[in-house]
């Protein structure tokens, strides 16, 4: 595939998986620009079958019934060339990190490719809310107070 750079290259998409729309789980991807052999805008995403590039209309196809597709521009410190350049690396590279839900989903992939490290908020938030509600039941249970 032969990509030109697009305004919206390297920039992040961002789809409600369920119907709770962003409120609940969300997809990332990142926007790697028009291909030159079909004039169709690809993205680059990381789904439990792995890395791949998609059209930007299949994206929309799987996404927009659950809500508004937000596009965030490259907040990182790569230029929005270097992030596309850096997702097609990956999802060429002979070496591939399995998706993992935890430590290698779509947002890590996103977060890697823009900002150089594989953090997902989504993961930490759940997280941190699992810790809260055993702490609270802990609490409660200890002073005998399970509601």
């Amino acid at each position: 595939m032969n990509f030109e750079q697009i305004d919206l290259t390297g920039c992040r998409l961002i789809g409600a998986i369920w119907e709770l729309g962003h409120i609940g789980p969300k997809h990332h991807a990142v926007i790697i620009g028009k291909n030159l052999d079909d004039d169709l805008i690809y993205i680059a995403e990381n789904m439990h079958t792995g890395y791949q590039l998609v059209t930007l209309d299949d994206f929309k196809s799987r996404y927009s019934k659950n809500g508004d597709i937000k596009v965030q521009v490259n907040d990182g410190n790569k230029t929005n060339l270097e992030v596309a350049q850096d997702a097609l690396n990956v999802i060429y590279s002979k070496t591939k990190k399995k998706y993992n839900l935890i430590s290698n989903n779509c947002e890590s992939f996103v977060n890697q490719v823009t900002h150089g490290h594989s953090i997902s908020t989504q993961v930490l938030t759940t997280i941190g809310g699992l810790i809260l509600i055993a702490g609270i039941w802990y609490l409660q249970k200890k002073n005998g107070k399970i509601i």
